[in-house]
């Protein structure tokens, strides 16, 4: 039809979504790469903000990228439900997952830029105090809602973008402060600050005119109120400040991680050495239900000098109350022969049809008695469907020589308010017999190892089918070895206390402000603009006041003295 304009998408509009699946595949999910979340965010906030104002032109490049997102997450996890073997028909579950974190992940960006086209379209809005609130919206937001994701998800904090900094030491270590809200809040700030920055210097010409005639060299005299206005300016201006925060951030970090066995500073190798005691793993599995050969490995293990055995997640089956009872009297007989500490895994069948189970883990004391008897309080969604959740309390005792031991089963630690009761309770040594399947161990295994640091205690993982591991809480590493379904693991347990951490004492006080700021940033941007106006136009003409007055004052110091000088 003559007169009629058919608009065709740009390179740029078809190519940036699929680098963004790109990243997605390489970013919250089995293959970690750490810069790939910030790329991933960047990139999407770049693509949204080239569409301009919300129209029903902007529906479709809107659903162009939420599909790419969905598909990247989609792969990621596309062998989270897999066995040994590939099955086609477990590769829905993925792309649903992919279609929810998806939607959960651009509302935090629509956000940002519903924000962004209110409050920054002045000038005066480009820099300064309102530029950095506008780039701490993204971030909050994110916190916000992932927040309220992981606590009332089945699958617990599984998929936070904050486990793809594992191999970021400094970066893993802000988790005692802040727990994985801190970290993923750095991720989206660092991604808004990344994207900011390519729009005003690279992808338009930001002329710096005015700051040149500011601008002053290093040395040369400078009036007060102006050294006043550039500290202002740098201490509120978005990528000064991200950076200072950043580079604190990495500070603590490196000093926490190397200070941790007290050689920061050239001690000899002696005075930091830490005791230890020695520990096994009988790893075994209730498929195999090979009771007598975990049992011999245990002994096998004691005699070798090994002061605490502990097998993998339900490493046998018990039908009924008396094999159980049978069961303990030779774990009990072992642990009192060779006076060790004895966790013994099991399945514990409640009905005739063998199907309700409860997961249990029992601890035996070198007497035989009894320490802890524990039902695990989170089962795997889609995959123990057939275990009861026990309750959702996490048992401890205080041993005589290796002080106070924790427990927990394999996915109880994806559940950081769960695991924050070993910090409350001041657990040294927390014991999680595990078992996964196919890839999901490795992950695992790196996704727990937090837990260690956000509440200073040492964990102790017995892995089937999975790393077993030992990180203490400064996620120093003092044993990793994978392990199939069968064979043992011995390491050596370095005797440290609980350590204190700001994370544990304030829990998730960072999450909770991050919510009330995106509370208030939802209102400001819902609630009619001529109302905001108002009240930011009130605010800036007391602020102006303010600083009228001060600068008033500065010259009237300044006048007599230039009189003299005359």
């Amino acid at each position: 039809m003559a007169g009629k304009i058919i608009s065709i998408p740009s390179i740029a509009a078809i190519l940036i979504p699929l680098l963004v699946l790109v990243c997605t595949v390489f970013g919250a999910g089995l293959l970690n790469v750490a810069p790939a979340p910030y790329l991933q965010i960047a990139l999407s906030l770049g693509y949204l903000e080239r569409l301009g104002p919300w129209s029903l032109a902007s529906i479709f490049p809107n659903l162009y990228l939420f599909a790419c997102i969905t598909i990247g997450t989609g792969i990621a996890y596309a062998g989270m439900l897999q066995g040994d073997e590939w099955d086609n028909s477990l590769m829905v579950t993925p792309f649903l997952i992919g279609m929810g974190a998806a939607l959960v992940g651009l509302i935090p960006l629509w956000v940002h830029l519903a924000w962004q086209q209110r409050f920054l379209q002045s000038k005066r809005f480009q820099n300064g105090p309102s530029a950095l609130l506008a780039t701490l919206v993204a971030p909050a937001v994110w916190v916000a809602i992932f927040t309220i994701v992981y606590a009332v998800s089945p699958i617990g904090s599984y998929g936070s973008i904050a486990y793809t900094q594992f191999q970021l030491e400094p970066v893993v270590q802000w988790s005692s402060v802040a727990g994985i809200a801190g970290i993923e809040f750095l991720v989206v700030w660092s991604a808004v600050i990344i994207q900011r920055s390519w729009t005003r210097y690279v992808r338009y010409d930001v002329s710096r005119e005015e700051d040149f005639k500011t601008w002053n060299p290093i040395g040369s005299e400078t009036r007060p109120s102006h050294r006043r206005s550039l500290l202002r300016r740098i201490a509120f201006s978005p990528t000064p400040t991200f950076l200072i925060v950043t580079l604190f951030i990495y500070t603590f970090g490196s000093m926490r991680f190397w200070n941790g066995t007290g050689s920061f500073y050239m001690k000899p190798l002696r005075d930091t050495i830490q005791p230890t005691v020695k520990a096994s793993c009988v790893i075994g599995s209730s498929e195999t239900n090979d009771m007598a050969l975990y049992l011999n490995q245990t002994v096998d293990l004691a005699r070798n000098g090994s002061e605490i055995v502990m097998w993998s997640e339900g490493a046998v089956k018990i039908n009924n109350e008396q094999e159980k009872l049978q069961f303990w009297d030779k774990a009990r007989n072992i642990s009192t022969t060779y006076g060790i500490y004895l966790g013994v895994t099991y399945a514990e069948y409640v009905d005739s049809a063998l199907v309700q189970n409860k997961n249990m883990f029992t601890v035996f004391d070198p007497r035989g008695q009894v320490v802890i008897e524990y039902q695990k309080a989170h089962p795997v969604t889609m995959v123990e469907t057939t275990v009861i959740a026990g309750p959702n309390v996490l048992p401890t005792f205080d041993s005589e020589k290796y002080g106070r031991f924790g427990a927990a089963i394999c996915f109880d630690l994806d559940f950081q308010n769960f695991i924050a009761q070993a910090g409350d309770k001041e657990v040294d040594i927390l014991l999680q017999p595990s078992w996964t399947w196919a890839s999901i161990g490795r992950l695992e295994a790196s996704i727990q190892s937090y837990r260690a640091v956000e509440q200073g205690f040492t964990v102790f993982r017995c892995g089937s089918w999975a790393p077993s591991t030992v990180w203490d809480p400064y996620h120093q590493i003092f044993g990793y070895k994978y392990l199939l379904g069968s064979g043992t693991f011995t390491t050596d347990i370095p005797l440290r206390k609980h350590v204190p951490t700001i994370y544990n004492a304030v829990g998730n006080l960072w999450a909770y402000i991050c919510c009330v700021f995106s509370i208030i940033a939802l209102i400001l941007v819902i609630v009619p603009k001529r109302f905001v106006d108002s009240w930011m136009h009130a605010v800036e003409r007391r602020l102006s006041k303010n600083n009228s007055g001060s600068e008033a004052s500065d010259g009237s110091q300044s006048e007599p003295a230039q009189a003299s000088s005359v």
